[in-house]
């Protein structure tokens, strides 16, 4: 790892909002440090969108172009055995950092992502756009947010949460053997006022009409 290690990043509270929103979505670190006995950690982002998020991953890509060595890189991700058709997706990643090092350490737990105590400061309306950019879909006029990631009871935390921070009181759904935030039309609508000035337009499509 030679002189990454310790290696600063200046990074701006803008920058810093969307790694968090992408973080809750489906961007993730990569601890650079492990197996090395060295203090403090480092670590990487890493940022992978499918094919119809392409966009969205070159605006992303935009954002942290001062911390990345290469542009995002399109990848075979799926060959559907059936019928010989091909899926791609676009990937990149940032170099390593300390700092990605401190975040990584409010974010995982034995490499299990995890719900960081001081969320409730974190999650502001452009921390939300991006994670609803990542991981919200529409059902009629209702936002699913797609939190199968945290456990039953780190997604109690985030409804109580959202009713904290924003005013809006999400159910918690059952997929499968997992756990979701639904918002209802009302609640929707008021996510939906906070969010809208920072949803790209190839994105727009996570709003309703």
């Amino acid at each position: 790892m030679g002189n990454i290690v310790g290696r600063q990043l200046n990074i701006s509270q803008f920058q810093k909002e969307i790694m968090i929103g992408c973080l809750l979505g489906d961007g993730r670190l990569e601890c650079r440090s492990k197996g090395i006995k060295v203090n403090p950690i480092t670590a990487r982002m890493r940022i992978h969108q499918g094919e119809k998020q392409k966009d969205y991953i070159f605006w992303k890509y935009k954002i942290f172009k001062d911390f990345v060595s290469k542009e995002p890189k399109k990848i075979l991700c799926w060959r559907n055995p059936l019928n010989g058709n091909n899926y791609y997706s676009w990937y990149f990643h940032t170099r390593t950092f300390q700092e990605l090092g401190n975040i990584h350490k409010l974010f995982y737990c034995k490499k299990r992502k995890r719900l960081p105590k001081s969320m409730l400061n974190m999650l502001t309306p452009l921390v939300l756009a991006i994670w609803i950019m990542d991981d919200g879909c529409l059902s009629r006029e209702s936002f699913i947010l797609n939190t199968q990631n945290f456990t039953l009871s780190e997604n109690k935390n985030l409804k109580n949460i959202f009713r904290k921070k924003f005013g809006v009181i999400p159910t918690i759904n059952k997929d499968r053997n997992r756990w979701r935030l639904r918002f209802n039309k009302f609640d929707s609508s008021k996510l939906q006022h906070l969010i809208k000035p920072y949803i790209i337009p190839s994105m727009e499509y996570k709003l309703s009409p």
